[in-house]
């Protein structure tokens, strides 16, 4: 099935907060993340008795409409009216709407521009980051949940970086330092007898196990190491899957001496986000009872 292009563009709301702006001559109206009018405190009104037909075949309901939103893009300014829709993706969908009063204009997809005449001024909107193809309108992850009571800086704030409070998922990228797992010279193969665990966390593990290879954070293994691995039963009574590595630690490299400062990050699924150089990953190989991964 072929599916319509789109640009996506940095610009900036006059509130000086900038925002990504999705051009889509596919969509008949222009509508906005309810988080940013809120963040905002935009002036709302109640539209929740309308709903509005997305690309993969689906209603979604509309939360309300801002009759007038000042958007600057690249020098100039935009009065729209526009609709709240928990929109994927961009900030903001300007549809054919606006693209109507523009007249004639040209979408150059190999400069990634949009040019036009506006009084009797050749106006040029350039794309700040990359031409995609357009995907059906999605409901936003709820991975991050911005309370409407807080401080419309933070919530702002929260929102631009949101990504970075996503779940991860599969391996992180190739880095300039990636993990390394020096050991001491001449060291056999580092295997430790795996730990008996009740029959009740078999299938937790089994579980856990599977989703870390449909993630891609593991695969199946034929290294010579194996650590033992268990479960650790978190404060909110889920499960968090250790690998005991000490066994290995005790083989390491001692580089840490006459170091003086360290410092620790407590990331979301931290230990996975910190990629493994491709020569040492047979050394953090585990075995359970149903396999041995690395």
């Amino acid at each position: 099935m072929m599916r319509r292009s789109k640009l996506i563009l940095k610009f900036r709301l006059i509130t000086r907060h900038d925002i990504e702006i999705l051009l889509d001559s596919g969509s008949s109206d222009h509508f906005l993340q309810p988080r940013i009018a809120h963040c905002l405190k935009l002036p709302v009104e109640d539209m929740s008795s309308l709903q509005v037909m997305v690309g993969n075949g689906h209603a979604m309901s509309i939360e309300g409409v801002i009759k007038e939103v000042q958007v600057k893009v690249q020098g100039h300014t935009l009065k729209l009216p526009v609709y709240l829709l928990p929109i994927s993706g961009a900030d903001l969908i300007l549809g054919a709407a606006w693209l109507a009063t523009i007249g004639p204009h040209i979408a150059d997809y190999l400069s990634l521009s949009l040019k036009f005449y506006l009084d009797k001024q050749l106006i040029i909107l350039q794309e700040l980051f990359t031409l995609q193809l357009n995907q059906p309108l999605t409901l936003e992850d709820d991975s991050l949940v911005i309370p409407k009571n807080i401080a419309p800086e933070l919530a702002l704030l929260l929102h631009t970086y949101r990504l970075i409070f996503a779940k991860p998922k599969g391996l992180p990228p190739n880095r300039s330092q990636n993990h390394c797992i020096p050991l001491m010279p001449d060291v056999n193969a580092v295997r430790v007898r795996p730990y008996k665990y009740p029959h009740s966390q078999k299938q937790q593990i089994e579980n856990m196990v599977q989703q870390m290879l449909d993630e891609g954070i593991i695969t199946h293994s034929t290294s010579p190491f194996s650590s033992p691995i268990i479960l650790v039963k978190k404060k909110d009574g889920t499960w968090r899957f250790c690998t005991n590595y000490r066994a290995l630690n005790a083989e390491l490299l001692d580089e840490l001496f006459g170091a003086k400062f360290f410092s620790k990050l407590d990331l979301r699924l931290g230990y996975h986000q910190i990629l493994v150089h491709p020569a040492d990953r047979f050394k953090t190989a585990f075995r359970t009872h149903q396999g041995h991964y690395e």
